[in-house]
């Protein structure tokens, strides 16, 4: 069954990427997170081969996974959270380790990375947290550029329709602090949205 999908997947984006690749266009695979599927993920790139593939991810993957990926792909654009460990782990409930060894295998790649940073009020719009995250940044070689990206009070409706209450933790009603000049400080390319 798991290759008859992908074979169906992969035949309906070639019929697409044919048209992509004609208009300088490709496909990115965004989520959820799919590297939580790496194979189906891997099948359909394999099935791709010669369409601009990107991908959208946390990077919270086993390095054999990210490993396996790259040399796959043609783009990543990274969502990055957090920087201080201790913090990443209260508001995601995951270690960030796993994101940040990532994140340095793609030093070291040569793939073109867009990183984005999703700002959340009183969380990781602070200065301490744009800093670090400029400078672990600073001299990548491949890194296009950063984009600050507002926080969207969509989850509560998502909570709503599932008869949650929804509780962040944090004022989001609280204006977000969106400061590109630890970025551009240091040379990095950011953009504000």
């Amino acid at each position: 069954v798991f290759a008859v999908v992908v074979a169906d997947v992969a035949h309906r984006l070639e019929t697409d990427a044919g048209y992509l690749r004609k208009v300088g266009g490709g496909i990115t695979f965004s989520g959820g997170e799919p590297l939580a599927q790496p194979d189906f993920l891997f099948d359909t790139l394999d099935r791709l081969e010669g369409t601009h593939r990107a991908i959208e991810t946390s990077g919270f993957a086993p390095a054999s996974v990210f490993d396996r990926l790259l040399p796959r792909i043609d783009q990543i654009l990274l969502d990055l959270k957090l920087m201080n460990p201790e913090a990443h782990r209260h508001w995601t409930g995951q270690s960030n380790e796993l994101i940040l060894a990532n994140l340095e295998r793609l030093r070291h790649a040569g793939i073109p990375l867009l990183v984005r940073i999703p700002l959340i009020p009183g969380v990781n719009d602070t200065v301490e947290n744009l800093d670090a995250t400029a400078e672990r940044l600073r001299g990548f070689p491949s890194l296009i550029r950063v984009e600050l990206l507002p926080y969207q009070q969509t989850a509560g409706a998502k909570y709503a329709l599932l008869g949650r209450s929804y509780e962040p933790g944090f004022d989001e009603t609280r204006p977000v602090r969106s400061d590109a000049d630890p970025f551009l400080s240091r040379g990095i390319p950011c953009v504000v949205y």
